[in-house]
């Protein structure tokens, strides 16, 4: 099968792009003919090691921006001849239709954020894939046809991105730990995080609490835990790409997320043996088995998550027993099993 997946960009420590890379990669690795075109893309290499086409899509500037990128990617589609034209931003969506129209191709989008207000410029591909049952009950209540709106659970476990670890150093991070993985926004909540940690810690001492991640409420954050006494137990450790080194020196993982349509990192902290405590919003229930796998709380309520933390914290036995249950089952989550079910997304409507 000839594919084309078309990004915006192609960044590091990007929800969308790794999903996009991790699938790119697993059909390539699986026959196909894959073409992944972008701007900016900062996993050419690894691409490419797969057998990825790897093009550059030019960011054109000011009002002719659309049409300059638009006729790059029409004039990449004539030479590629994809049978599928895989869209995975809403950018992506509105210059691939045309493309795929002009080229006899069928446009298939994935909604990674239905909650962005320009998430309904999705509903211009053939099928809109959701990527939990959450999302897709979501979309429908928005008005999406039922028809064409089906899901495939996002899975990062064994991922083609886990061979950039090789030749990186691990930075060594403070343990018995907590850890968090996320951009530092309001939408990932990481202040409930500190607070629940702040309230567990009298009843574990000596844990620590590892923030990975970057964004525009890192300043903030940093001032909560100074207010809250907590500068020798909460460390920031910022952004990276390779975050499978420091998920598998932590003992807990923690996502106070208000809104998640499916929660990668927690799929990763699973992977990495993390036990896990997570808001029940969005695909992480899904992600965490409904409960079995990790233990759900309700969003906005550090206290709940406290009690959580406070048990793990203090009790190895408790910890042993969810860090065992987040490692069970963990096939669900494969890149493999997220390539077998997009092939029969692309079949349904070849």
């Amino acid at each position: 099968m000839k594919i084309m997946h078309v990004l915006k960009h192609a960044y590091e420590n990007n929800g969308h792009v790794h999903m996009a890379v991790d699938l790119a990669c697993a059909q390539a690795d699986a026959g196909h003919q894959v073409t992944f075109a972008s701007t900016r893309n900062s996993y050419e290499e690894l691409l490419r090691r797969h057998g990825v086409r790897v093009v550059d899509v030019p960011e054109a500037v000011g009002l002719r921006a659309p049409l300059v990128s638009g006729w790059a990617l029409l004039r990449l589609a004539r030479d590629v001849r994809p049978q599928i034209v895989h869209a995975h931003m809403m950018s992506s969506a509105v210059l691939a239709h045309p493309v795929a129209k002009l080229t006899g191709a069928v446009l298939v989008t994935t909604m990674h954020n239905s909650f962005d207000r320009h998430s309904a410029l999705m509903r211009l591909g053939k099928v809109v894939v959701a990527v939990s049952e959450a999302e897709r009950t979501a979309l429908l209540a928005r008005g999406f046809p039922a028809r064409s709106t089906v899901t495939v659970l996002n899975g990062p476990v064994a991922s083609a991105r886990e061979e950039l670890r090789e030749g990186r150093e691990v930075r060594q991070m403070a343990t018995p730990c907590v850890v968090s993985l996320s951009g530092l926004h309001a939408r990932k909540a990481v202040g409930d995080i500190i607070t629940a940690f702040g309230e567990a810690l009298p009843h574990a001492p000596g844990w620590h609490l590892n923030i990975i991640g970057e964004g525009p409420d890192r300043e903030r954050l940093e001032e909560l835990v100074e207010r809250s006494g907590l500068g020798a137990s909460v460390h920031f450790i910022g952004s990276t790409p390779t975050p499978w080194g420091l998920l598998e020196q932590a003992d807990v993982y923690a996502s106070a997320s208000l809104d998640e349509p499916f929660g990668l990192s927690v799929a990763e902290a699973r992977a990495a043996g993390c036990a896990v405590v997570a808001t029940a919003v969005g695909g992480i229930p899904e992600v965490l088995d409904h409960g079995r796998a990790g233990q759900l709380v309700p969003p906005s309520d550090p206290s709940a998550m406290a009690a959580v933390l406070r048990e793990l914290m203090s009790d190895p036995a408790v910890l042993a027993s969810w860090q065992a249950r987040a490692r069970d089952g963990l096939e669900a989550l494969t890149v493999q099993r997220v390539q077998s079910d997009y092939d029969r997304v692309y079949r349904s409507v070849l």
